[in-house]
């Protein structure tokens, strides 16, 4: 074998081959195209994490509310003011802020009790200062014996108050046969969830998702929502309700006509669908004057809207 002949015969390729080889070029070419051109056929479109942010967002603010009401609730005596308190015979409705100074509340708890007081509140016996949210349990036994309401002592001698018996309640007995601890009457827009495990049937779990989903919703308007709280019955709504009560007043509600998307959707109450209906009418329009607008064009229903009435304002 010459020489000349061995490139051609070791290196050389047939027929068969050679069109082996292109057509594999051609499909390497073809796919590098595409590779290349892909992203401009498929627009890429970053996921709406709106919601997930806003979960996250109420999820956090209902922790920092609890753990504020457990740091409220966990003042000892010696803490709110057993060292620094000078105790003394007040009227509640009448005690100035310096008089609450000396009887040891901090600043923050003095323009709680008068934001309560701005809105209408009024304390008609002892137990009202108790309600407070800022006010802890511990706290309240100390001032109790000093706490003097006008009116107050003279109609309880006329008419003295019995109370009732505290029987211990039987492990997963029926909420029907749960006795009544005390009886007491809270608030569910003021109260803390210290305050909530004084209902009979309610314990600081409980009591902590009621904080946390009033937080969602922006109080309550009614003590039947209640029942909207993961692990509470029906029943045990319907047994407390004669002990509970929600001001109204203290509802933190939604401008509808200034409100975002965000504002709307992140509500339990109204839903993504009902959002968009609202902002276009609103876009169409201009101004929302009245849910009875978004009724007659069927954008809400008239449940929805009745449903949804204590937490939208129409103001700027």
């Amino acid at each position: 074998m010459s020489w000349k002949s061995f490139p051609k015969r070791y290196a050389g390729f047939s027929r068969a081959e050679r069109y082996g080889i292109a057509g594999l070029c051609g499909c390497i070419l073809l796919v590098l195209i595409v590779r290349l051109c892909l992203p401009h056929w498929v627009k890429h479109q970053a996921p709406d994490t709106s919601a997930y942010e806003n979960e996250i967002a109420l999820f956090r603010q209902a922790v920092d509310s609890v753990q504020a009401a457990k740091s409220i609730a966990s003042v000892e005596p010696t803490d709110a003011g057993r060292l620094t308190a000078e105790l003394f015979y007040f009227d509640p409705n009448t005690a100035t802020d310096k008089d609450w100074e000396r009887l040891g509340m901090t600043s923050r708890q003095i323009r709680t009790i008068r934001n309560y007081q701005a809105k209408g509140g009024h304390f008609r016996k002892k137990e009202d200062v108790g309600k407070l949210y800022t006010v802890s349990v511990t706290q309240y036994k100390l001032l109790e014996p000093y706490i003097l309401i006008a009116g107050e002592a003279s109609s309880s001698k006329k008419q003295p108050e019995k109370q009732p018996e505290t029987v211990p309640a039987k492990e997963n007995a029926p909420v029907a046969d749960i006795p009544a601890r005390t009886l007491v009457h809270i608030d569910l827009n003021v109260a803390d969830s210290s305050e909530l495990t004084r209902l009979s049937g309610i314990g600081p779990v409980l009591a902590s998702r009621i904080v946390k989903y009033r937080n969602r919703i922006g109080g309550f308007a009614d003590a039947a929502q209640l029942s909207e709280v993961y692990g509470i019955k029906p029943e045990l709504v319907e047994k407390l309700t004669p002990q509970l009560s929600a001001d109204r007043s203290l509802i933190r509600k939604i401008a509808i006509n200034t409100a975002t998307f965000k504002d709307l959707v992140s509500h339990p109450y109204i839903g993504e669908q009902q959002t968009k209906g609202i902002l276009n009418y609103k876009k169409l329009q201009g101004r929302i004057n009245g849910l009875d607008e978004l009724v007659r064009n069927n954008i809400l229903t008239r449940e929805e809207a009745d449903k949804i009435e204590p937490y939208i304002s129409f103001g700027e």
